[in-house]
C-alpha cells in the first residue's frame, strides 16, 4: 500500500505521463516497498517480547526467524531501499534515508510516547506521496498530499492509543491518552482532523484538481469527521471508519491526477 501510494504522489505531481516515467516510477516504488519492509521487521524485532504473548504466530516469536537474522534482514531492506533511491535522484535519497532512521528510532525509542511517536507514524506515512513527487521533481501538490495525510494518520493513532491503554498502561507506556487522559486525546485528534479536512480542498482552490476530486473528497471529509466524533462513543469503531475516509480520499487523489 505504501508503495502504491508513492505511484499516487507521482501520479498527482501533473508531470507529463510518458515513458521516461516509467523508470523513476518504477524505482520509487521499489524503494518504498523495500524501506517499508525493513521498517516492519525492525518494528517486529523490538515488539517481540510483547508478540510472544498477543501474536505468537508471527516469525519472530513463533521461531521462524532468529533475532539476529531479523536484524540482518531488516538492515538489509532498509540499505536496498536507500540505495535504489539513490539511483532516482538526490532528495529522494535524502527521504528514503532519513525515513530508514526514523523507522529504526520509532521502534527503538518512540513508539510508546507521546505524541511525537504518533506524529512520525503520520510523518513517515504521508511522506510517501511526497517521495512520489520527488521522484519526478515535482512537489507543489504531492506536498499538500503529505500535510493532510500525515495529520489524518497522526488523529488515528491517537485514537488507537486510546483503544490500547489498558495494554499500554501494563508496558510502561507514556502514551498521548495515559499521560494526559483520553478526554485531552480525544481533543487532540479532533484538532488534527480539522487540520487534515481543512488542507484536503487546496488542489481544488489553486485548480491543480477537478470537480471530480472535489466530490469524492468531501465524501471521504465527512466520513472522517464523523468517525472522529465516533471516538467518544466508540474508539473501536472510530478507528475502523477513520480507515474507509482515508481509502475515499486515495481515490480522490487518483481521480485528481487521472481528471483535469
Amino acid at each position: 500500500m505504501a508503495a502504491g501510494a508513492s505511484l499516487i504522489g507521482l501520479l498527482v505531481s501533473r508531470a507529463a505521463l510518458s515513458s521516461p516515467l516509467l523508470i523513476p516510477a518504477c524505482l520509487a516504488f521499489v524503494a518504498v516497498f523495500l524501506v517499508t519492509g525493513g521498517g516492519n521487521v525492525i518494528n517486529d524485532y523490538f515488539d517481540v517480547n510483547i508478540d510472544r504473548i498477543n501474536k505468537p504466530t508471527r516469525p519472530l516469536p513463533a521461531g521462524l526467524i532468529t533475532q539476529s537474522e531479523a536484524r540482518v534482514y531488516a538492515g538489509i531492506l532498509l540499505l536496498l531501499g536507500t540505495v535504489i533511491a539513490l539511483f532516482i535522484n538526490p532528495i529522494c535519497l535524502v527521504i528514503a534515508a532519513l525515513n530508514s532512521m526514523l523507522l529504526i528510532f520509532y521502534s527503538w525509542r518512540l513508539k510508546r510516547s507521546a505524541l511525537i511517536g504518533n506524529l512520525l507514524v503520520g510523518y513517515i506515512a504521508g511522506s510517501v506521496f511526497l517521495f512520489g513527487g520527488a521522484a519526478v521533481y515535482a512537489l507543489y501538490i504531492p506536498s499538500v498530499l503529505f500535510v493532510s495525510a500525515m495529520f489524518a494518520i497522526t488523529s488515528r493513532e491517537i485514537i488507537k492509543d486510546i483503544e490500547d491503554v489498558d495494554g499500554d498502561r501494563r508496558m510502561g507506556a507514556k502514551t498521548l491518552p495515559i499521560r494526559f487522559g483520553s478526554a485531552f486525546a480525544r481533543k487532540v485528534a479532533v484538532l488534527f482532523m480539522l487540520i487534515a479536512v481543512g488542507v484536503s480542498p487546496i488542489p481544488y482552490i489553486v485548480s491543480a484538481f477537478g470537480f471530480a476530486y472535489l466530490g469524492v473528497v468531501v465524501v471521504a471529509d465527512v466520513v472522517l469527521l464523523a468517525a472522529t466524533a465516533l471516538a467518544w462513543t466508540s474508539v473501536t469503531q472510530s478507528a475502523r471508519y477513520m480507515k474507509y475516509g482515508m481509502a475515499l480520499v486515495l481515490i480522490a487523489y487518483v481521480l485528481g491526477g487521472i481528471i483535469p
